[in-house]
This record gives structure tokens, C-alpha cells and sequence, in this order.
């Protein structure tokens, strides 16, 4: 192998937990991530699904997905390339100059770093955030976030940004230099009122018994409303005492084929279901997110929308994340296409296999979820009881959810609709 043209050092807290090395070679660049031998003798777990425990060097010749789905994407990841002065497809790079930062215990430096250094606790974020507003507005969001991100990455295409609480101003949030107690994600232009949208589903979400990440509609100084959602990947005390890895990175799925044709739900959750040590109880949540998507109309459940939580100190995940980034797609004809993220069974992505039900009907029902079920090791009954109850305690709580917020007429009008033309396909007859 030729000579390295450069090398990420990668941190898991304080600890150094390894070296990424790019090289360059004939037909373009190779990549070596090898663990610390301090690390390997630590007692703390492999730092990725993917990158056991071993002396033996990691030889690929792509970044590994683990580290490119840490970066930072769309928006941010368009203007982090210009200030660092990088072509946005030099993934490498943005990731050295952008890693210092991440979600979760993981930072990627291109320098050793000092003792002096060293992560500090994080401010722990409040849940409840009502009477709070942000201090600037709503048209100073771009320039604000661009200024205050620093070498900070955040993942996700729509445009966000962490805040934090304003010194000596009481129920005021502000931007964070680097990564904060808070993110906060403002409707874009070309989806209006998608802050909105987003809180109203995942109210319902937390409502109907599902656990999510903390969340509110904070105004900015112009009035606008934005939503903003609390860290999960933080303890009590404020620091990162597990992996949060999204399934993108667990199953070696780069960023941009999270919404990939040649992927499944089925397939996704059996390897969840593997990563957590084959506990039944992940495949029943997993299901269950997987449809509550479909009821609300979330086409954009990908890879990077479902995490899974892996203690410090062990290569089994417990489980997955807080639920977030749920929204319904129903009030935007342009990204309304299709009814999910990615196929629901594994047979549709082989050879376009549904079941007689979605070839009579043209869409998913109870016989396709039942079916979904079966793949997953479910039995009928099991799958017909979680499909009910779940319906019924959407149909309960719907009103309680979009009453949380007052206003929006249209949006809630067109959402709702949506909600109950597919809580009515649960009770189509089977074909």
C-alpha cells in the first residue's frame, strides 16, 4: 500500500479509539481504520456495528458507512465544503474538518487530541420548553447556523441546527458554538408549516404510547414557530454513555441509498433484530414503527430515521432510539409518490412479490402488514393484535393531537384525511 495522505484520529469520549488513514492509490483511494491498542485493551465495545474488535487493521476501498454516516448532509453539508474550501464529494475531508462534533460518543480529529481538550459535559436540555422563544429570526436562521456550527456535523437534509440556553435570559434559546443541548428545524420554504406538521405527529406518536424524543414549537424572534427536539444520546449528567448508530451505518448503507429500492423493512429489522442479540421485543417495536409510519403518511422512514442504543461497554444494542423525524408527507403533492421509505417485504424487492390484497387493491393493508409480520418470524395473531391496537389508539388520541396546536386549518385538514383513509385500509377484507 502506498504512503497515507491522511489519517482521522477517532475518539470515543476521551478515550483514542483508532485511526481512519486514506490513501491514494491507482485506482483512486483506499481506507484503513485500526483500533488503539489501549482501546483494545480498555474493556469498551467496538465503536461501530461493523468494526469488531480486532489488532488486525480494516481494509476497504470506500469509506466505511460507519464514518460517512456521521457527516453532515444537504444544506449544512453544501456550505461546510465551501468553508472549508472542499468539493463536496470529498467525504474525508468534510469529515476531518467537520468531525470534532458529532452526535453520539464518537469525534473524528485530524489531530491528536490535547488532555487539556479533553469533552466537557454537555447542558442538559429541559423538557419543557413552554413560554421559551429563540432569539433570532426566522430569515437570520442560514447565516445564524452556518456562523455557530464550527467544526460541528449534524445528519439529516433538512436545513437544523443546535441551540442552547442564552446566558442570563431567562426562556431563551440561542445558537450553540458546536453542538448543543437542542435541535431546531424551521419549516422550509418549499414545505410550508413542516415544523408544524412535525410536532403534530409526533404528539400523536407519544400519545398513542411510542417512545419519542423530547419536542416543542418554539417561536423565533419574528414570531414563526420552529420545531425543536431535545438530545437523547445524552445521560443524566450530560455525557454520551451510549452508541446511537443509525441503520444506514449497522447495515453498510452509504447516505445516499438510506431510501435505496433494494431495500426492505424486513430485511432492516432482522438485522436490528441481530444487533440487538435476537430479542423478540425489537421486532414488535420495530413493526409497529414501520406502521405507524404508513398510518401517518411518513414516506421518509430511510435507514437514517431508525436508530439503535448500544452501551459503552457492550457490542449488543438494547434496543432502538427514541422515535423521531417523523412527519406525514400527505400536504406535499411532490414528495408524495410513494406510501414508504423503502419496500415493505423482501419479496417485493426480489421479484415484486405483494401479496393478492395490494394486487387487487393497489396499496397496503392489514394483509400486507400481517404478511410483513410472518417474514419477521409473527405469528397472525400477534400481528393482527398489534395492528388493532395500535389503530385504535391512533383513532383515540387524533383529536387530542391536533388540538396541542391552534391554527393551520388547511395542513391539519389534508394530514388528518390521510390518517383515516389509512386507519381504514387496516379493515380492508382480504383478496
Amino acid at each position: 500500500m502506498s504512503a497515507p495522505t491522511r489519517i482521522g484520529f477517532v475518539y470515543c469520549n476521551d478515550h483514542l479509539a483508532g485511526t481512519i488513514t486514506e490513501y491514494s492509490v491507482q485506482a483512486g483511494y483506499e481506507y484503513e481504520f485500526r483500533y488503539d491498542t489501549k482501546y483494545l485493551q480498555s474493556g469498551l465495545a467496538k465503536i461501530g456495528a461493523n468494526l469488531p474488535l480486532t489488532e488486525f487493521p480494516l481494509h476497504r476501498n470506500y469509506l466505511p458507512a460507519f464514518f460517512t454516516n456521521l457527516m453532515s448532509e444537504g444544506w449544512v453539508k453544501r456550505h461546510q465544503a465551501k468553508l472549508a474550501r472542499l468539493d463536496i464529494d470529498d467525504k474525508f475531508g468534510l469529515l476531518l474538518a467537520h468531525g470534532e462534533e458529532l452526535i453520539g460518543p464518537i469525534k473524528v480529529l485530524p489531530n491528536l487530541l490535547k488532555h487539556e481538550d479533553a469533552a466537557q459535559k454537555a447542558e442538559l436540555p429541559e423538557k419543557n420548553l413552554k413560554g421559551f422563544t429563540i432569539d433570532f429570526a426566522r430569515h437570520e436562521f442560514n447565516e445564524v447556523a452556518m456562523r455557530s456550527l464550527g467544526r460541528a456535523s449534524i445528519s439529516g437534509v433538512q436545513p437544523k441546527m443546535f441551540l442552547t440556553h442564552k446566558p442570563g435570559a431567562r426562556k431563551t434559546l440561542t445558537a450553540s458554538i458546536g453542538i448543543g443541548p437542542y435541535i431546531v428545524k424551521p419549516s422550509p420554504r418549499d414545505l410550508p408549516h413542516l415544523a408544524i406538521n412535525e410536532f403534530i405527529i409526533m404528539r400523536l406518536c407519544q400519545l398513542t404510547g411510542f417512545d419519542v424524543a423530547d419536542h416543542a414549537l418554539v417561536p423565533f424572534s419574528c414570531g414563526e414557530l420552529a420545531y425543536v427536539t431535545s438530545r437523547f444520546d445524552l445521560d443524566t449528567t450530560g455525557r454520551n454513555t451510549r452508541f446511537i448508530e443509525d441503520l444506514a451505518s449497522v447495515m453498510e448503507v452509504a447516505p445516499g441509498n438510506k431510501s435505496s429500492e433494494a431495500l426492505s423493512y424486513e430485511h432492516a429489522l432482522k438485522v436490528a433484530h441481530a444487533s440487538c442479540g435476537y430479542h423478540a421485543q425489537i421486532l414488535k417495536d420495530g413493526f409497529l414503527h414501520v406502521l405507524m409510519a404508513y398510518l401517518v403518511g411518513n414516506n421518509d422512514l430511510h435507514m437514517k430515521n431508525m436508530s439503535l442504543v448500544r452501551p459503552l461497554d457492550s457490542d449488543t444494542a438494547i434496543g432502538f432510539s427514541k422515535i423521531y423525524d417523523m412527519v406525514s408527507v400527505a400536504p406535499y403533492k411532490e414528495y408524495d409518490g410513494s406510501e414508504l421509505s423503502i419496500w415493505l417485504m423482501e419479496s417485493e424487492v426480489k421479484d415484486a412479490e405483494s401479496t393478492s390484497s395490494y394486487k387487487n387493491y393497489g396499496y397496503y393493508t392489514e394483509h400486507d402488514f400481517v404478511a410483513f409480520a410472518a417474514q419477521l418470524g409473527l405469528n397472525q395473531k400477534v400481528a393482527k393484535k398489534l395492528i388493532h391496537s395500535l389503530v385504535k389508539k391512533v383513532s383515540q388520541n387524533l383529536n387530542k393531537a391536533f388540538n396541542s396546536v391552534t391554527g393551520f386549518d388547511e395542513l391539519k385538514h389534508v394530514v388528518f384525511n390521510r390518517i383515516q383513509a389509512r386507519m381504514e385500509t387496516m379493515s380492508r377484507p382480504w383478496l
